[in-house]
C-alpha cells in the first residue's frame, strides 16, 4: 500500500479539475473563524473588547459548516471515481490522515508546549499534568481525549471538526467502496436525518455553535451528518444545477461569505439564521463557488487563500492564547497582532512545512502498513 502524500493537491486530486473559486471561499472562511475567535481576547485576562473588532464575525462559527459541504463536494470529486478494489476503505483514510494530520499535529505541538509552560510555571489557568500528558498521544493522532470529556482536544479546539469530518471520510469510503449502487440513498437519507437534527438544536438550544465537547457531541453529529452527505450529493448533482447557476466574479462570492459569516441576531434570529445558514447560504456559496473561474487578475490572490485556509485554521486557536499571554497590549493591539501572527505562521507552514511533512508521514506509514506481510514472507520462506 502507497500512501501517496503527493495524491491531494489542495482540493482536487493530480489531472482532475481543482476548484480555485472554492478554495478561495475557503481561506475568507477561516479568516471569519479567526476573527470569530478573537472576539474574546481577554489582555490581563479580562474580556475588555474596547473597539469595533469586539462586534466582529459573530457568526464565524458557521463556518465549520461551510467547511463540511466543501469537504463533501471536493471529497466526491476527488475520490469518488477510484474507490473500490484500487482504492479500499483503508487506503483511502490514510490518504485523507497524511493530508489533514501533519497541520494540525503543529498545532498540537504549539498547544502542548504553551500548556507545558503554563504548567510549570505555576498559572491559575494551567491544565494538569495528567491532561497534558493524556492528551498529547490521542490529540497528535487527531483522536479526542475522552479521559476529559470537557477538554476533548485540549492543546488545539478547532480540531473538533476535523475529527467528525475524518469519521465522515471513513463513512464515506465504506459506503461508496463497498456499497456504492445504494450509496446516494444512504447519503440523502442522512442529510434528512441531519437537517431535522439541525432544525430541532437550532430552534431548542438557540444557536449551532456546539461540538467541541463531550456533551455536545449530538450537535456535532446531526452538523457533520447534515452538511458532509449535502457536499456529495451536490457533487453527483452538478450537471442538473451547474448549467443554472450564475459565474459570479471571486471576490463578489468572497465579499458574500465574509458578509453572511458576520452578522450577529440576537434571540429567536440567532437559531433561526444558524439553520438558514446551514441548509442555504452554505450549499449556495458551494454551488456559486464551483462554477465560478477567477480572472487573472484575482487568480493569485485566491490561490493564497486556499493555500493558507487549513493552516490558519489549525494554528490560530493555539497562536491566540500565545499572544494573549505574552503580549502586553490592549485588546486591539492583541487583535491585530494575533491576526498578523497566524497569518505568517500559515502562509511559512503552507509554503514550506506541509508537503515535506506529508511526505514523511506517508513514508512512516507506508513502512507500518508493509512491514508485517515482508516479516510474515520472510517466515514462511525460512521454512522447509
Amino acid at each position: 500500500m502507497s500512501i501517496e502524500p503527493g495524491a491531494i493537491e489542495r482540493g482536487g486530486v493530480a489531472g482532475r479539475e481543482r476548484y480555485v473559486a472554492l478554495d478561495a471561499i475557503r481561506g475568507a472562511a477561516a479568516l471569519a473563524v479567526l476573527f470569530y475567535h478573537l472576539r474574546n481576547l481577554k489582555p490581563d485576562g479580562i474580556t475588555q473588547p474596547d473597539g469595533a473588532e469586539g462586534a466582529m464575525f459573530a457568526s464565524g462559527y458557521l463556518a465549520v459548516d461551510l467547511f463540511f459541504v466543501m469537504s463533501g463536494f471536493v471529497i466526491a470529486h476527488a475520490y469518488g471515481h477510484r474507490l473500490g478494489p484500487a482504492l479500499p476503505p483503508g487506503r483511502f483514510l490514510a490518504l485523507r490522515f497524511v493530508r489533514l494530520q501533519p497541520v494540525m499535529a503543529i498545532g498540537v505541538l504549539i498547544g502542548f508546549g504553551f500548556a507545558l509552560v503554563q504548567r510549570l510555571a505555576g498559572l491559575p489557568d494551567a491544565p494538569g499534568l495528567f491532561a497534558i500528558a493524556t492528551s498529547l498521544p490521542f490529540n497528535l493522532a487527531m483522536l479526542p481525549n475522552l479521559l476529559l470529556p470537557c477538554s476533548l482536544f485540549l492543546f488545539n479546539a478547532p480540531a473538533w471538526s476535523l475529527f467528525f469530518e475524518l469519521a465522515a471520510n471513513a463513512g464515506y469510503g465504506v459506503l461508496f467502496a463497498r456499497a456504492r449502487p445504494i450509496a446516494l440513498r444512504v447519503c440523502a437519507g442522512t442529510c434528512m436525518g441531519g437537517l431535522v437534527g439541525l432544525v430541532i438544536v437550532g430552534w431548542q438550544i438557540g444557536d449551532i455553535d456546539h461540538g467541541v465537547d463531550l456533551i455536545h457531541w449530538p450537535v456535532a453529529l446531526v452538523r457533520i451528518g447534515f452538511s458532509f452527505p449535502l457536499g456529495v450529493l451536490l457533487y453527483h448533482a452538478r450537471d442538473r444545477w451547474a448549467r443554472h447557476i450564475p459565474r459570479l466574479p471571486v471576490w463578489l462570492l468572497l465579499a458574500a461569505c465574509v458578509a453572511a459569516l458576520a452578522p450577529s441576531p440576537q434571540g429567536m434570529w440567532r437559531g433561526l439564521y444558524d439553520i438558514g445558514f446551514a441548509t442555504v447560504l452554505s450549499p449556495l456559496l458551494v454551488m456559486l463557488g464551483a462554477v465560478a473561474r477567477p480572472g487573472s487578475r484575482s487568480l493569485a490572490a485566491a490561490s493564497w487563500l486556499g493555500l493558507i485556509s487549513y493552516p490558519l485554521y489549525a494554528l490560530h486557536a493555539p497562536i491566540k492564547h500565545i499572544v494573549e499571554a505574552a503580549v502586553p497590549l490592549g485588546f486591539a493591539g492583541l487583535y491585530w497582532t494575533a491576526t498578523v501572527a497566524a497569518l505568517i505562521a500559515a502562509h511559512v507552514v503552507a509554503t514550506r512545512v506541509d508537503e515535506p511533512a506529508r511526505a514523511l508521514l506517508g513514508r512512516l506509514l507506508d513502512r507500518l502498513i508493509q512491514s508485517p506481510p515482508a516479516a510474515a514472507t520472510t517466515r514462511r520462506g525460512a521454512q522447509p
